[in-house]
């Protein structure tokens, strides 16, 4: 049996000579799956990207009969009810699946989200080419910050994802309910941090940070969701590279990058946007207003955060995990560089940070200066 998941992934970057060549030793085993994936590569021969089927899914929302899928079986879990119908690409259901013990009788439910795309004007090879693609991708993910996903299955001829269900509130909504303080705020953005520094390690961009992306549980663990929209990104796109780039058209506003609204090409530094509006929400309760942060406390985190959601994506922090090092830096009680490099500024975080080495220097220069003083006068 092969793995259409991974062989999609794998022919998708090649020509269709060496697409030919690479299926032609699997044709006479895997007739059918070499034939279904030939229908998924050409995609009616539209060169559209998944990333522009998806914003197309955006644009063009269709009636979706929910009642129907209740009760209907995927990846051996059995849906029950509808979780969401918030989001612009599909809808969310809860899926169960039933463990009895045959010993003693006891059951155990296991749960599931199952995703479901909405369809309008992508036909099922469209939609099998989308999913399949994103999921080649995503399900090679392993962080316990981000959600893992099960696999890629079909329900009604709908093409849906069946991922964790994680039991928790949004991140708006666990701020309404919880009144924690800023250190325990710092602790719950760590863990954003830690979860799109592994995308981005993996040259993933998320693409759609938002607080209803970010759920968190009742011991305070955050998971990441909703990688829909998650695409490999380059680190150096040229010029000449613009016209080809797989570009995410889709956005949400208040959260996402200038480029990103803009319709251009995505990096890391479209989610470092996105952080820096998401810590200051984090803080404050509030969104960023006139593209400045200027109403917290700390000027030196006013400066970190107003470097994050610059305008121009090569003056923010390169990624997740440089954006880290610096509020690592905060915290520590060392010099914020992007608030002031001057050496008095230096000096006064280093009496600040350790004040009683600093005055044992002090008294020690002192001492010196006063024996010599002393010898040579």
């Amino acid at each position: 049996m092969i793995d259409i998941v991974a062989l999609y992934s794998e022919l998708a970057s090649l020509s269709k000579t060496e697409q030919q060549q690479r299926l032609l030793p699997l044709r006479q085993v895997y007739r059918e799956q070499v034939l279904a994936l030939e229908k998924m590569l050409s995609v009616d021969d539209t060169p559209l990207s998944s990333s522009q089927l998806l914003s197309q899914q955006y644009a063009n929302h269709s009636p979706f009969s929910q009642d129907e899928l209740i009760g209907q079986q995927v990846m051996g879990f059995t849906i029950t009810q509808l979780i969401s119908n918030a989001g612009g690409m599909g809808l969310v259901f809860l899926g169960e699946q039933r463990l009895e013990n045959h010993d003693t009788g006891y059951i155990k439910i296991h749960k599931a989200a199952i995703k479901i795309l909405r369809t309008n004007r992508l036909n099922t090879q469209q939609q099998k080419a989308v999913f399949y693609n994103e999921a080649s991708i995503l399900m090679t993910l392993d962080h316990p910050n981000v959600c893992s996903i099960y696999g890629v299955s079909e329900v009604l001829g709908h093409a849906c994802i069946v991922m964790d269900y994680i039991d928790g509130h949004g991140l708006d909504v666990w701020l309404d309910n919880n009144k924690f303080n800023q250190i325990q705020r710092f602790n719950l953005f760590e863990q954003l941090l830690r979860a799109v520094s592994y995308l981005h390690g993996e040259d993933l961009f998320h693409g759609d940070l938002k607080p209803q992306n970010i759920i968190i549980n009742d011991q305070g663990h955050l998971v990441l969701i909703d990688l829909g929209l998650a695409s490999k990104y380059k680190q150096k796109i040229s010029e000449d590279d613009n016209h080809t780039q797989d570009v995410i058209q889709a956005f949400t506003r208040h959260w996402s990058a200038p480029e990103q609204v803009a319709g251009h090409a995505c990096t890391a530094q479209s989610d470092v946007f996105s952080l820096g509006m998401m810590l200051h929400f984090l803080l404050t309760g509030s969104v960023v207003a006139n593209g400045k942060v200027s109403m917290l406390k700390s000027t030196e985190l006013n400066a970190i955060i107003n470097k994050a959601i610059l305008n121009q994506p090569d003056r923010r922090y390169t990624n997740a995990e440089s954006f880290r090092q610096s509020i690592n830096i905060y915290q520590q009680g060392m010099p914020v560089a992007e608030y002031s490099q001057s050496g008095s500024y230096q000096l006064h975080k280093l009496l600040k940070r350790k004040p009683f080495t600093s005055l044992a220097c002090v008294l020690f220069v002192y001492s010196v200066a006063t024996s010599l003083w002393i010898v040579f006068h």
